[in-house]
C-alpha cells in the first residue's frame, strides 16, 4: 500500500480500536472483580447466619457455595421454588435485583462513557486528517489561479509518498509544461510580429522602386526603349519579391515542423554536384575555379531535394562574397562517427564581430558587396542542416576566407 494518507489513517484506527480493546477489557475485569466481592460478601453474610443456626451444616453449607455438593440438583430445585414464593425467578427484570442492578448500571456508565470518548477521538483525527487533506488541495487550487492569472513562480512541496505526492509532482510537471508552452507562444508571437516588420520592410523598396517605374512609363513621351528598361528593370524587382516570398516560406514551414523530410541513405557526393550544376551559369559569369576534388560515394541519410537547396544557397553565398577569378574550395572528409563538409571561399571575408549573427534572418554584413541580397539565404540553409539533425558553424577572417562547415552525425 503506497497511499500514505490511507496508511496513516488506517494506523490512527488501528491505534484507536487497540485503545478501546484495552479499555473494555479493564472494564470488564472491574465488574467481576466488583461482583465477586460483592459475592462474596453477601454469601458470606447468609453463610454466617446459616452456621449460627446449624453449626453441624457448615460443610455441607461450603459444599453448596463451591459447588462440590453431590446431591446439589434437587436442592436447586427446591430453592428455586422457596425464591419463586417471594417472587424471584430468572425472568424477573434485574432493576428488581438491587445488587445485580448496581454492577450493570455501573458497567453500562462506563461503556458508554467508553464509546463516547472514542467516537470523540476518532472524530478529531478524522478531522485533522482530512483537514491536513484539503489544506493541500486549497494550495493546489490556489496555486492553479496563479498560473492562470500568468504567475509561474508559484512552488508547492510534498515530501511524502503517496497520492497526494504524485498530484503534485504531476503539477509541477503540468506547470513547467504550460510555462514552457506560454514562453513558446511569446516567442512565436515575437517572432510573427518581428517576420511581419521585416518583410514589410524588405517588400517596400522593390513596390517602391516598381510604383516608381510604373509612373515613369506613363509618361507618353518616354521612348520605346527607356519603356523596355523600365519593364526589365520591374520584372528584376519582382523576381526579388518572390524569390524572398518563397524562401520565408520555406523557413517558415521548416520551423513550424510542417515539413517532413524523406531522409534516406544517398550519396552526399551527388547532391553537392548537383548543387554545383544548378550554379554552373553563374560560376561561368563570375570566372570562379571550384577546387572539388572529392571521393566518388559518401553515404549520409538526407533528403536530396532539400539538402542541394541547402547547399545552393551555401554555395551561391561563397560566389557572390568572391572576387571574379576567385577560388572556391570544397571538401569531404567520412570517418565513422561523423560525416564533414566543407565549403570555403577566399573573398571579402566576415568581420568576427558579425559572426554571431551571419544565420539570422535579414541579416546583412555591414561591408558586404550584395547590397541586392535580403539574408534569408544563409538561414534557410541552416534551418534545413539543423532539421537532418546535423551541425553548421561558420569560420572567416576580414579579407581573407569564409569558411562553412557542415557535420553529420552517425549515431
Amino acid at each position: 500500500m503506497k497511499n500514505t494518507e490511507l496508511k496513516g489513517y488506517i494506523a490512527i484506527l488501528a491505534v484507536l480500536l487497540t485503545l478501546f480493546t484495552v479499555y473494555q477489557l479493564i472494564t470488564q475485569q472491574l465488574f467481576n472483580n466488583q461482583l465477586k466481592s460483592d459475592s462474596i460478601t453477601t454469601w458470606g453474610e447468609i453463610t454466617a447466619r446459616l452456621v449460627e443456626q446449624n453449626p453441624e451444616n457448615e460443610a455441607e453449607i461450603m459444599k453448596v457455595l463451591t459447588s462440590h455438593s453431590s446431591d446439589s440438583i434437587p436442592h436447586q430445585e427446591k430453592g428455586r421454588e422457596i425464591l419463586r414464593q417471594y417472587g424471584l425467578y430468572e425472568g424477573l427484570e434485574s432493576q428488581l435485583f438491587p445488587l445485580l442492578n448496581n454492577h450493570i448500571a455501573s458497567h453500562n456508565q462506563f461503556m458508554y462513557w467508553g464509546l463516547v470518548c472514542f467516537g470523540c477521538v476518532l472524530i478529531l483525527a478524522s478531522y485533522m486528517q482530512y483537514k491536513m487533506i484539503f489544506q493541500k488541495i486549497r494550495q493546489l487550487t490556489s496555486a492553479a489561479k496563479k498560473i492562470i492569472d500568468g504567475d509561474y513562480s508559484v512552488v508547492i512541496n510534498e515530501n511524502k509518498e503517496g497520492d497526494l505526492a504524485k498530484l503534485v509532482v504531476s503539477f509541477r510537471s503540468m506547470k513547467d509544461i504550460i510555462r514552457k508552452s506560454m514562453q513558446d507562444l511569446r516567442e512565436e508571437r515575437e517572432f510573427l510580429v518581428q517576420m511581419l516588420q521585416d518583410i514589410s520592410h524588405q517588400l517596400k523598396t522593390p513596390l517602391s522602386t516598381i510604383s516608381i517605374y510604373n509612373e515613369m512609363m506613363l509618361n507618353e513621351s518616354l521612348p520605346r526603349q527607356q519603356q523596355v528598361q523600365l519593364l526589365q528593370n520591374n520584372d528584376v524587382q519582382i523576381s526579388r519579391m518572390h524569390l524572398l516570398i518563397q524562401n520565408l516560406l520555406k523557413v517558415a514551414k521548416i520551423d513550424a515542423r510542417a515539413i517532413s523530410f524523406e531522409k534516406e541513405p544517398a550519396n552526399l557526393v551527388e547532391s553537392v554536384e548537383d548543387a554545383i550544376d544548378r550554379l554552373e551559369n553563374m560560376i561561368t559569369d563570375r570566372n570562379i575555379l571550384i577546387d572539388w576534388n572529392g571521393p566518388k560515394e559518401v553515404v549520409v541519410a538526407h533528403d536530396k531535394l532539400w539538402m542541394q537547396e541547402a547547399l545552393l544557397n551555401l554555395l551561391k553565398n561563397a560566389i557572390e562574397h568572391s572576387d571574379p577569378g576567385d577560388k572556391i574550395k570544397i571538401t569531404i572528409e567520412d570517418t565513422p562517427i561523423y560525416t564533414e563538409l566543407v565549403i570555403q571561399d577566399f573573398g571579402e571575408g566576415i568581420a568576427a564581430e558579425e559572426l554571431p549573427h551571419i544565420f539570422e534572418r535579414f541579416y546583412k554584413a555591414s561591408g558586404s558587396k550584395k547590397h541586392e541580397s535580403v539574408g534569408i539565404g544563409l538561414a534557410l540553409a541552416k534551418s534545413i542542416i539543423e532539421a537532418h539533425q546535423a551541425l553548421i558553424k561558420v569560420e572567416s577572417e576580414r579579407y581573407a576566407y569564409t569558411k562553412f562547415t557542415v557535420t553529420f552525425i552517425k549515431f
